[in-house]
């Protein structure tokens, strides 16, 4: 297997940021979320767009948007679990868009399925984001059950980046022991499920994602400013035991 850097790795990595910032609930309307780019801070470094959002205002209305912020990485978050065909079919429609990283279940599998999806979006230059589980409590009697079977998975596919919440930090710090620095690992859900930020970065992820936390406020730039400042303090409190 030939092993791609993505863009996902040089925007992270090299630029250091530690915020991607979620946008799932159509109240935040396209000129919102524009003002929101504008003025982002330094430290955010991409946008995950869900899909109540994509359905909302359809995906091709988000052209404009991600062509106008060409340094900012987004990612459509459609959680992709079908067969390879149809995978690759939604995908090729978001790819079209402009995004830059496609995400997918990892326990879809491999033959069949997430081998015809990597094709297609490493062929236009895109990143394959794998979602290894869940946060909530659910998941723990299906997607934890299986994340054995999940690793070989994720041992399979040329996947770029996988994201693994920020309440599952033994699974982060377990997956970044397993397959070292090959991928970039996105941590959402500090701030609703109990996890402060910098947590999940100090177990192993590259960064963490947040959503409600920056939009639910009077001033999403200055929540966004003040999560980065509390990633700083975390990291620099705990940084004798950070991964």
């Amino acid at each position: 297997m030939v092993i791609t850097v993505g863009r996902i790795h040089r925007i992270i990595r090299e630029a250091g940021g530690r915020l991607v910032v979620a946008v799932d609930a159509p109240t935040i309307d396209l000129q919102q979320l524009a003002s929101f780019l504008d003025n982002v801070p330094e430290g955010v470094v991409g946008i995950k767009v869900g899909l109540p959002y994509l359905i909302h205002y359809g995906i091709r209305q988000l052209r404009n948007l991600i062509n106008d912020y060409p340094k900012l990485y987004f990612i459509a978050d459609l959680k992709l679990s079908d067969i390879g065909d149809i995978m690759a079919l939604s995908a090729k429609e978001a790819l079209n868009t402009g995004f830059n990283g496609i995400v997918a279940h990892a326990f879809t599998g491999l033959t069949g399925a997430l081998d015809k999806l990597e094709k297609v979006v490493h062929d236009a230059g895109a990143d394959l984001i794998l979602q290894v589980t869940m946060s909530h409590a659910g998941a723990t009697h299906t997607f934890d059950r299986v994340y054995g079977a999940v690793k070989e998975i994720i041992n399979g596919v040329n996947a770029d980046a996988l994201i693994i919440p920020a309440n599952k930090t033994q699974i982060i710090t377990d997956v970044r022991k397993a397959f070292g620095r090959k991928h970039v690992i996105l941590s959402p859900g500090i701030m609703i499920r109990g996890v402060s930020p910098g947590e999940a970065i100090c177990a192993g992820a590259d960064a963490e994602i947040v959503g409600r936390a920056v939009f639910d406020t009077r001033d999403p730039i200055a929540a966004a400013r003040d999560i980065l400042k509390m990633q700083e303090e975390y990291l620099r409190k705990h940084k004798e035991i950070c991964t």
